[in-house]
């Protein structure tokens, strides 16, 4: 699969799937076409969606095809199909939040971004598969386990696995998933699509079911920084600059940092290799590397240790399920849930004032508008099927991943994963660019940039059209 002006329709970006139907090249009812018949052949395999409203969704598309025919589309994205993960309210259709205590909740409004895309006339295929009420890295749910589609026995990442999926596999060109300690750059990382996290209150939140209030952001996830940048202009009130700074040749007067101290474990060698070459990479095309310490990032972990979990059970607890519904989770919520409830309020003070100082120091690390360069992981996808010491592979897969994810949402900061290499089993290796807040589009111009100049990376895609 390639994004690019060629190919089947299924493989064209959000960008050229609009420029397509402006030309009268295809219709929004052949694209969607397209796309539901790769879900109907594929996704029994993948486990993206856990709910499709293809009937509804080929009346619009259909809608869309005389407007366009009539040269009046309704929209910036007319016509152009999305998935929402399925943590995000969507009228009519089923909504779970992973969780068997929501099994048969039907909501009655859309979320705000799910009604925001809707009403810039994008069309909604379905919901994508998530860990339970989005609190794991993994995305296994004993609901139905995403499977990453480039080794179907790895996970997809957490807890936005199920928009990565269907990303990877061209069975939709936009996602919405949500980010409260990386679950949406961490299943973009290992399926080797684009996940952008923003700046905390750029996009609002209203109707997805919240994990962490104070963490909580609605990411984007896509193929191409073009079409993040479109959802970003749909749903960040129009907040970006002109998408042409995407296509500047070089990274002239961009400072790019290497912090020794959040590199708090041993990555593996692939992941070492693929992060210098990406600094290389960035090297040779202008940017200026800086290395700058951090003394205090080990405060990272430990502050969102405490005011994730408290947040979380606070959540629950209001909604009338923690503890009276306590039998109704997984194992591995519940087990959070019940440690969670063991924090007490002095502890979330010291840990939210921990915060704050972090918030001052880490904007010293990024002053002069300069990005951050880090990895996603330090090893590859784990194994999707639990089995003998599974909760000791869990919490040795939290170590090598939260040191990455959480500071982004502890502070807010815009940070987006791409694809920058391959591991030994020919899965992605992601590398996070973070900005400073609001420097959305600083971020996105590096991304474009890296993306342009790994063609040999960019241009491989998995093959789902086998059954192994």
């Amino acid at each position: 699969m390639r994004s690019s002006g060629e190919g089947e329709l299924w493989q064209r970006s959000a960008t050229e799937l609009i420029r397509g139907y402006r030309a009268r090249d295809f219709s929004p009812r052949e694209v969607l076409e397209a796309l539901a018949g790769r879900i109907a052949g594929r996704d029994s395999q993948l486990g993206a969606f856990t709910e499709l409203c293809l009937e509804r969704a080929r009346a619009e598309a259909d809608a869309a095809t005389e407007a366009y025919g009539r040269q009046t589309p309704v929209g910036r994205l007319a016509g152009v199909p999305f998935a929402a993960k399925d943590m995000f309210d969507t009228a009519g259709v089923r909504t779970s939040y992973g969780s068997s205590l929501f099994a048969d909740h039907v909501p009655a409004r859309d979320a705000a971004a799910v009604a925001s895309l809707r009403a810039a006339g994008a069309i909604l295929l379905g919901k994508t598969q998530t860990h339970e009420f989005a609190w794991g890295l993994t995305s296994i749910n004993a609901l139905g386990t995403s499977r990453n589609p480039w080794r179907r026995e790895r996970i997809s990442g957490g807890s936005s696995g199920g928009s990565a999926v269907a990303l990877a596999a061209g069975l939709t060109p936009l996602a919405l998933g949500s980010d409260t300690g990386g679950s949406v750059r961490i299943p973009a990382g290992f399926c080797g699509i684009l996940g952008f996290k923003p700046t905390y209150g750029r996009i609002d939140t209203e109707g997805l079911w919240p994990l962490a209030p104070s963490l909580d952001h609605v990411g984007l996830m896509a193929r191409v920084p073009e079409d993040v940048a479109l959802l970003l202009d749909v749903l960040g009130d129009r907040l970006t600059p002109a998408r042409a700074r995407l296509e500047a040749p070089t990274l002239d007067g961009v400072t790019a940092i290497v912090c020794p101290e959040l590199h708090a474990v041993t990555a593996s060698a692939e992941v070492e290799l693929t992060y210098r070459h990406t600094l290389a990479r960035l090297e040779r095309l202008g940017a200026r590397i800086v290395e700058r310490s951090f003394p205090a990032a080990p405060s990272f972990v430990e502050s969102f240790a405490v005011i994730q979990p408290r947040e979380a059970v606070q959540v629950h607890r209001d909604a009338g399920l923690f503890p009276a519904r306590l039998e109704g989770y997984g194992d591995d919520v519940r087990a959070r849930l019940e440690r969670g409830a063991t924090i007490d309020g002095e502890s979330y003070v010291r840990a939210s004032a921990r915060r704050e100082l972090l918030r001052a120091a880490f904007g010293r690390l990024l002053a002069g508008d300069a990005v951050l360069l880090t990895p996603i992981s330090t090893v590859s996808p784990i194994l999707a099927d639990p089995g003998p010491g599974a909760q000791e592979r869990d919490a040795a897969f939290r170590q090598a991943v939260l040191p990455y994810t959480t500071p982004q949402d502890l502070l807010g900061l815009p940070a987006a994963v791409l694809r920058a290499g391959f591991d030994a089993l020919g899965v992605p290796i992601g590398m996070q660019i973070t900005g400073a807040p609001w420097r959305e589009e600083a971020v996105l111009r590096v991304v474009a940039a890296l993306q342009r100049a790994t063609p040999e990376v960019q241009g491989r895609w998995p093959d789902v059209e086998s059954s192994s």
